[in-house]
């Protein structure tokens, strides 16, 4: 395949760490109607460089599932994308991403070598 395995890790970097919205404590009810002291953590865009059609299919939809909206901006590459999340949201998504971007190359591999061997003759000599 020529698909690009997007196996980068998050950036650790200071330097590469975006700037984070911080943490906001938030006064709402429990159960019982009892007001009670909740923290809620910041947010912040991270781009995503995720490879090919595929795989970006696979990263955008994956977003949604866990209510994020992925995005572009102006001029971006089509294998970039852009999600405003936690730190917490960003580290789930990107290691259930890498689990199952292997999954689905391990799978067009499959069909795809299926497919050749059902549909191309070897040349006999």
């Amino acid at each position: 395949m020529s698909e690009r395995h997007p196996s980068d890790p998050l950036p650790t970097t200071p330097s590469d760490e975006p700037e984070v919205e911080p943490l906001q404590f938030v006064v709402r009810e429990n159960a019982q109607g009892e007001q009670i002291l909740d923290l809620v953590e910041g947010s912040f865009e991270r781009s995503y460089r995720v490879g090919g059609a595929y795989t970006t299919k696979l990263f955008v939809d994956l977003c949604r599932s866990r209510g994020l909206l992925p995005y572009r901006h102006r001029r971006q590459h089509s294998g970039t994308i852009c999600v405003r999340a936690s730190l917490s949201e960003h580290e789930a998504l990107w290691s259930q991403f890498l689990v199952l971007s292997r999954q689905l190359e391990a799978r067009l591999q499959e069909v795809t070598f299926g497919f050749v061997k059902e549909t191309v003759t070897p040349l006999r000599r």
